[in-house]
């Protein structure tokens, strides 16, 4: 299964092929040879793909018929056996579709299969990426680099750098970076570059910026300037989660006491300092109102009052919105003169959700979003490792959100990530699909504790034990796995894998009631489940505690 899916594929048939050798000509050869020379495989048959690099600047390569756009992201590949090896045509716009249509070759020789037949393939979604803008530990150096690396690869473009927690975003947004630091992100923008992936530095002063005063402002356009000299030329300014009220009154006079005056007047003096640095500057602002119907006086003034060119962040109807739907985009463009750049707050799991591990699928976003919206840029945990499973799923979603199917979806990204151990690992991360997007949690669970119960209602005893005892069993693979697997993903995932084990002895504990119905054995059972139900991370669907409760009453 190739991941993200194909936009369109006339493929005859997949022939099993593993190449150890490949041998590239035509256009940006000695780059294509670069990007594969970290797939290369293990196969001792020393068969050859063969690949054929064409630049093609018409229609064919650089538009999108259905939404109607020009792309740099469109590439073809076209492939034949050729006795023992494999010959591949690539056709290409320039240098960034072709890196996108190398890395689609990577990944058949991850998945040992190559196609005969044409594909074409595109995104849909112009701008596809996340935002490191929880509260909470900011990411280490080491653990962006991998995943910019990785959400690379499977086709994301954009990525946003603002913890909250990082004191130079926003409680000292007014001071320069020390060395270090500027060190560190002067790497990641290089690695945005070699990986075709905008990167956006975001600063937010809205705690503390007097909007009125001129050395305020210059303190802003100082830190800019200090990431313009780095090679940084794409910017937020983020006004979000401060006061509603200006609280200076100088600011009170001079913005008729508004906060959204205030907010047209530094962004547009923002914007143009950008734009006097560079025309190739670009600007995003996150609002003070940054969700809702979209038409609301605060956003729909500020959008009318800003530059048509600056992106504005919306996370929809809600914080934590459980649709994103055409017709709240439309709502919005009417309103503000600006299509949303959904700031999506999944899967982060910060403040109030810090208890959930949101490690499941997107869902809820309408696939004709890509119309009517300037992209989808996901707010992730501060667990790097566990975000990795749901923004898969994103990728997969925003390059083609015609063929997404969630569950699927969700289904081969916890076998990228978890590899061999995917299968015996699975139990557990069934019950961690609880979100604020409410997919069903648990599948797997309730589907034996469901089909138990419908044979204990007919007095089908042995059949309830049966079924349940054959769940059990998965469960305690999966939990001696946890427990022993040497993992750092697991180590994020621990205070939740704790709780597994728990719910483990809850179904042991009322199976066993089964057997011996004593008050001391019923007694036990309760304590257990009481022990479980107290420990504050979220795991499992409700489900587990009626089956818990349903076999003390027996």
């Amino acid at each position: 299964m190739i991941y993200p899916a194909f936009q369109k594929s006339n493929i005859t048939e997949w022939i099993e092929f593993s190449p150890q050798r490949f041998v590239f000509e035509g256009y940006e050869s000695e780059f294509a040879n670069g990007i594969m020379q970290g797939f290369r495989t293990r196969n001792c048959k020393g068969e050859t793909l063969y690949v054929n690099t064409i630049k093609e600047n018409t229609q064919k390569t650089e538009y999108i018929e259905e939404i109607y756009r020009l792309t740099d992201e469109k590439f073809f590949i076209s492939g034949e056996k050729c006795g023992d090896d494999f010959k591949l045509t690539v056709t290409v716009s320039c240098k960034k579709s072709l890196f996108r249509a190398i890395n689609r070759i990577a990944s058949m020789c991850r998945g040992g299969k190559f196609p005969v037949g044409t594909v074409e393939d595109y995104p849909l979604f112009a701008k596809r990426g996340y935002i490191e803008g929880f509260y909470g530990k900011p990411w280490s150096h080491k653990n962006r680099k991998m995943m910019l690396e990785l959400m690379s690869f499977y086709g994301m473009n954009t990525y946003y750098y603002a913890p909250k927690d990082d004191p130079y975003h926003r409680d000292k947004w007014d001071i320069l970076y020390p060395e270090k630091e500027l060190s560190h992100l002067f790497e990641i923008a290089e690695l945005c570059r070699e990986k075709f992936v905008d990167f956006h530095f975001c600063v937010a002063p809205g705690l503390s910026m007097k909007y009125s005063d001129d050395s305020d402002f210059l303190k802003l356009a100082c830190k800019a300037k200090q990431l313009y000299n780095i090679g940084i030329k794409n910017f937020g300014l983020l006004l979000d989660d401060i006061p509603e009220n200006l609280y200076f009154e100088e600011d009170k006079a001079a913005f008729d006491g508004e906060a959204v005056n205030a907010h047209v007047h530094i962004i547009n003096k923002f914007y143009a300092f950008l734009k006097n640095l560079s025309v190739d500057c670009s600007l995003t602002v996150c609002p003070l109102v940054y969700h809702g119907t979209g038409e609301e006086y605060y956003i729909s003034k500020l959008g009318r009052g800003i530059p048509s060119d600056v992106s504005l962040f919306w996370t929809g109807k809600n914080i934590c919105s459980q649709e994103q739907t055409v017709k709240e985009a439309i709502i919005f463009e009417n309103a503000t003169n600006h299509k949303p750049l959904y700031w999506d707050n999944f899967p982060v799991n910060d403040a109030e959700m810090y208890n959930e591990m949101h490690i499941g699928y997107v869902d809820g976003r309408e696939k004709d979003l890509c119309r009517y919206s300037e992209g989808i840029i996901s707010n992730v945990m501060e667990y790097c490792l566990s975000s990795r499973i749901p923004l898969l799923t994103v990728c997969d979603y925003l390059w083609n959100p015609k063929t997404y199917k969630a569950f699927d979806s969700w289904q081969k990204a916890c076998e990228i990530v978890l590899g061999e151990h995917k299968d015996t690992l699975m139990p557990f991360f069934d019950n961690l699909l609880t979100s604020c997007l409410k997919v069903e949690n648990s599948p797997m669970m309730n589907a034996a504790l469901n089909d138990a119960q419908q044979k204990l209602f007919s007095g089908d005893m042995m059949g309830a034990f049966g079924i349940m005892a054959e769940y059990t069993e998965k469960l305690e693979r999966c939990c001696e796995t946890l427990k022993v697997l040497e993992n750092p993903m697991i180590s994020e995932l621990y205070p939740w894998a704790e709780k597994q084990f728990m719910a483990l002895d809850v179904i042991k504990s009322s199976l066993s009631l089964l057997g011996d119905n004593s008050d001391e054995n019923r007694e036990n059972a309760k304590k257990i489940l009481r022990d479980y139900l107290n420990h504050p991370k979220t795991l499992c669907d409700f489900s587990l505690r009626a089956f818990a409760e349903r076999m003390q009453t027996l």
